[in-house]
């Protein structure tokens, strides 16, 4: 059965580099994956609320419309079994938001450091 990931990010270029470092990592890793991307809050509460829950979400943390922890904290209700990890600048900024999140991923960053986050988010061993 393949994963189901959420990407959110408002930043299209960012959208499309996690998207293809995922797919690379899974196709790497022989893993089916489904991903789904959102540029909102409001997107990506939609896509929670309409969907079955996602295996693991990367949300950026500043988006235009609100915060990711409302996201994060969305997924969790759904379902406690999702891993979710934010991206940002500034992760200091969000410590005092550490139950809502399995993994902090510090902007910007590079393929492989990405990849190797992504494998502690799903609990894969690399």
């Amino acid at each position: 059965m393949a994963k189901r990931i959420l990407i959110v990010d408002d930043v299209a270029y960012n959208l499309a580099f996690e998207s293809k470092v995922i797919t690379a990592f899974m196709s790497e890793n022989h893993i089916g994956i489904d991903v789904d991307i959102a540029s909102s809050v409001a997107e990506a509460l939609g896509m929670i609320e309409e969907n079955e829950p996602y295996d693991a979400m990367i949300i950026d943390m500043n988006l235009p419309d609100g915060s990711g922890v409302e996201i994060a904290k969305a997924a969790l209700k759904k379902s406690e079994q999702t891993r979710i990890a934010a991206l940002t600048i500034y992760p200091s900024k969000y410590e005092d938001q550490k139950a809502f999140f399995d993994l902090y991923l510090r902007k910007p960053i590079m393929s492989s450091d990405y990849k190797v986050s992504f494998a502690r988010l799903l609990k894969l061993d690399r």
